[in-house]
């Protein structure tokens, strides 16, 4: 069984309204990742920072689901239990979710997953006994939300949270992880593209 968890909590003070719900070739940006995704899984779970979030979700989500009824992929709508606590909650929660032993985890912000790189971190991660596999750039820079997690982090992220760390790069020297070339996941590397401000979203409209 193959789970996807898509984070969704974050504030997006920079862009200034919710992301993921931020239009962007006719869809929402979130509807476009699991456009791809759920062709390729069995799970997805989508993690909300608060009711009010998740309501505004759900209808998007609903009419998806009306539009592709031939779709098996269960898709889930769950909150933090404490909502502006950051990404390595949000990991916690929808670890604490899946059916499945670990999951790709990937950002709501990021619209242009290729099925390729999703196919690929599923085969890489059945080769290796890790808990995490997370790509790696050239210089050294990881990639954390673009990346696996096996339920055993669950743990170790709970020792991080209690610790006062919210950042998922704070868990990767905790626990065994392999990190893998981005090159080798997504040869044209759009997979790790983010949308993080207003002027992202509007140039990526005009390509």
């Amino acid at each position: 069984m193959k789970s996807c968890i898509i984070l969704c909590g974050g504030r997006s003070r920079r862009m200034g309204q919710d992301k993921g719900l931020m239009t962007l070739n006719k869809d929402p940006m979130i509807i476009q990742t699991i456009k791809i995704v759920e062709r390729l899984v069995d799970e997805i779970i989508l993690v909300l920072r608060d009711k009010k979030q998740l309501d505004s979700y759900q209808k998007y989500v609903e009419d998806f689901k009306i539009q592709n009824q031939k779709t098996d992929t269960n898709i889930i709508l769950v909150t933090d239990v404490e909502k502006d606590q950051g990404p390595l909650l949000g990991l916690c929660t929808g670890l604490s979710h899946i059916k499945s032993e670990g999951a790709l985890i990937l950002p709501c912000d990021s619209p242009f997953i290729s099925s390729y790189f999703v196919n690929k971190m599923f085969e890489r991660v059945n080769e290796v006994e890790v808990q995490a596999m997370v790509p790696v750039w050239p210089d050294g820079l990881t990639e954390p939300l673009h990346a696996y997690y096996s339920k055993e982090c669950i743990p170790q992220i709970k020792d991080r949270l209690k610790n006062g760390f919210r950042n998922v790069k704070s868990l990767l020297d905790k626990i065994n992880v392999a990190y893998i070339e981005v090159g080798i996941l997504d040869p044209d590397k759009k997979s790790f593209i983010n949308l993080n401000r207003p002027e992202d979203v509007s140039q990526s409209r005009e390509k």
